[in-house]
């Protein structure tokens, strides 16, 4: 090209600079067109010196299997947690993708979705390995992909669920526990290759080889309930041995109906789930069977709600902490197990689902607060202290409360949410007990967890400790401060157990006494209002009433001294910490005709049992449970309500309104005393037998 031809373009290109130049002293800017995404919209700029908008962002989801009401109430979920975002001006509408298909069908699924320009997909694979492919392909082109409900490995996916391993097990356990270590088990499974159903078949024939269970049969059940019912019912048919039954979701309703209608002599302890369906058909069942178990690990659609929360979170750049991803492939964020169904808890949430369609599953999504706390930037989870008021060391029932709260504590401060528990525990009056709780107070715990000796002396001073902002949770019995909560079973309702035995064994009718504990106790007080009434309006007449200091040696002189003036005594009605010296009093004096007695679930006195069975063969006795570890449960409830969970509506009960009844954990009696016995024949005779809610059982109390 000549000199020539290059001049006009010289030209142009200085008249350019110019330009640039006079525009850059006149606070000018060039600007490039902004690149757009795939798939994304250019965003109407906004008015000068106002603030960028907020990107919405687009998620699809992919179902590959809608022959389940489970997944019914996933869609729903999701839905319901996409709204919330809608308003908030953060997503579009879902773009569902949800059909009956193979692996093939759910690969074309994923890939309808990168067409359609999705910021996010949610996924929940049919296929442990066989969707990474197609998975690799969308995080290749910047989408994020979340799996939920089960695990994926492929590189740079986000998985969102439950431990399914850890779900089996639970349920595993608990059957194991049930059949005291051996028997015959049948399992009932999901589909075949799913990865949830791997995980958990796994799982639970793990456990169940361990302890040295026989498993007579292992099959497919589709997760269908009628699936789960021919399947149980050609078992039954086929062993007549069965001993246990382990299923999961959907056919657990089947298997339970299968037994129903077969009705063999002895039934197979049960598995069930925690679906109203399961639950209603457990409720039809006690009518006839009161001693019918189950039990329902709860496997929460809602997890995959908590996805999409997680997902909204990455999208909007935010960080997960280094510490949050587990699981095989690093990549999994286990959420919580919400909770159990069993016979402690059964009436409690049989009364949330009875009026729910019958493939209605326990659920719960994690908030979008608690989701926070996966990701950086969130404070870190505060220590909390508690302080423990114990005016009474006199008894060995305290001494074991005292240790069940240390282990509870214990496992909380091992997760980092509490510190060491501050004890104050000393045999002392009201006031004295004031002063414990005084104390506490100046020490800064955040919750104090009293074992009041007195219903409504403590009040003023509790009510301090709630206007002060310290948590009060009083266990074992009620007090009435408002803003208290009161963790404990029913003393009433277990004073009346053993009262109606005693009735019942005395067919109505005779005389009896009773040696009760500490006279203006709030718990004995409670007991022998309860005790009294069951006698008097079954016309029993009640001899003599008197205190046993929950005392062995008082009670064994307060029964010798009523022997001995009372010739005709047909029954006595005993508390813990007496009945064993009633009994002892009683094989001394050794009577022609001895009284029915009302006795203790604690090691001595079914020591003493066993050893009376040797002589009188027919002698038959009573122990309701009243177990220590109902304070370590308030423990429990003490964590969940500072870390701000709130119970359900309705929960409370008691004459205030603020009680937390858990349940009486079983009665001992003839039909169960063996099996009671072995538990204990080599305790300490005051042990109790006890029981503890755990974190998942104490869980179903709350929102």
């Amino acid at each position: 090209m000549s000199e020539r031809k290059y001049r006009p373009l010289i030209w142009l290109a200085s008249l350019l600079v110019i330009l640039a130049m006079v525009l850059t002293a006149c606070g000018g800017q060039p600007t490039a067109a902004p690149t757009q995404p795939a798939g994304e919209q250019p965003a109407t700029q906004p008015p000068s010196g106002g603030a960028q908008p907020t990107k919405k962002f687009t998620i699809g989801v992919s179902n590959p299997f809608v022959g389940s009401e489970w997944r019914s109430q996933m869609i729903k979920d999701l839905q319901e947690v996409n709204a919330e975002y809608m308003a908030q001006g953060l997503t579009n509408e879902l773009i569902i993708e949800s059909y009956d298909t193979d692996v093939q069908g759910q690969i074309q699924q994923i890939r309808n979705l990168m067409n359609k320009g999705v910021d996010a997909i949610i996924v929940n694979p049919s296929d442990a390995a066989g969707l990474n492919a197609v998975l690799q392909e969308a995080i290749d082109a910047g989408i994020l992909v979340v799996s939920v409900d089960q695990e994926v490995s492929a590189k740079g996916a986000i998985n969102v669920a439950i431990d399914q391993a850890e779900w089996a097990r639970i349920s595993a356990r608990w059957l194991v526990e049930k059949l005291g270590g051996k028997g015959n088990v049948v399992m009932i499974n999901g589909i075949t290759g799913h990865p949830a159903n791997e995980a958990r078949v796994k799982a639970a024939t793990e456990v169940f080889q361990q302890a040295g269970i026989n498993i007579l049969n292992s099959v497919e059940g589709k997760w269908d309930q009628a699936t789960g019912q021919q399947k149980m019912a050609d078992m039954l048919a086929a062993y007549p041995n069965i001993d246990g039954v382990w299923a999961q979701d959907g056919v657990a309703l089947g298997a339970l109906r299968a037994v129903q209608a077969a009705n063999p002599a002895k039934w197979p302890v049960m598995v069930g789930e925690a679906r109203a369906g399961y639950l209603q058909a457990w409720k039809e069942v006690l009518q006839t069977k009161p001693d019918f178990e189950s039990i329902g690990v709860i496997n929460p659609p809602g997890q995959c709600a908590t996805g999409l929360r997680v997902a909204v979170k990455l999208l909007q750049g935010k960080k997960l902490r280094s510490d949050i991803l587990k699981g095989a492939a690093g990549n999994t964020i286990y959420v919580p197990i919400p909770g159990i169904v069993t016979k402690r808890n059964f009436d409690t949430i049989y009364e949330t689902v009875k009026d729910k369609s019958d493939w209605y599953t326990l659920d719960s999504i994690l908030s979008d607060a608690e989701v926070d706390a996966f990701f950086e930037g969130a404070p870190a989870p505060k220590k909390f202290t508690i302080g423990i008021s114990n005016p009474f060391v006199g008894s060995e029932w305290r001494s074991q409360m005292i240790k069940d709260f240390q282990e509870v504590n214990a496992e909380y401060m091992a997760q980092g949410l509490t510190n060491e528990l501050i004890i104050e525990s000393y045999d002392t009056d009201v006031q004295g007990q004031i002063q414990q709780i005084r104390n506490l107070m100046n020490k800064g715990v955040d919750a104090i967890i009293v074992n009041p000796s007195d219903a409504a002396g403590l009040n003023a001073v509790l009510q301090e400790a709630i206007d002060a902002g310290i948590l009060v949770v009083s266990v074992d019995q009620e007090v009435s401060a408002k803003g208290a909560i009161n963790v404990a079973i029913d003393q009433a309702e277990w004073a009346r157990i053993s009262a109606r035995w005693l009735v019942e064994k005395l067919g109505g009718k005779g005389n009896v006494v009773m040696i009760n504990g500490i006279t203006g106790h709030p718990a004995n007080e409670a007991r022998v209002k309860a005790a009294t009434e069951v006698f008097q309006q079954a016309g029993i007449n009640i001899l003599n009433s008197v205190e046993g200091k929950w005392d062995q040696a008082t009670g064994q002189q307060k029964m010798a001294d009523m022997l001995a003036a009372y010739p005709n005594i047909d029954g006595v009605w005993a508390q813990d910490g007496v009945a064993l010296g009633a009994l002892r009093a009683v094989q001394a004096a050794n009577p022609a005709k001895w009284p029915v007695m009302v006795g203790e679930a604690r090691a001595g006195y079914l020591q003493a049992w066993k050893e009376v069975l040797q002589t009188k063969p027919d002698f038959e006795s009573i122990g309701v449970i009243n177990p220590p570890g109902q304070c370590a449960t308030g423990l429990r409830v003490a964590v969940k309500l500072l870390q701000g969970k709130q119970l359900k509506d309705g929960i409370l009960k008691g004459a205030a309104g603020n009680t937390l009844y858990v349940p009486i954990p079983g009665v001992v009696t003839k039909d169960n005393f063996e099996t009671y016995y072995e538990m204990v024949k080599d305790k300490t005779d005051w042990y109790t037998l006890d029981s503890v809610m755990n974190d998942l059982e104490v869980s179903a109390f709350f929102k």
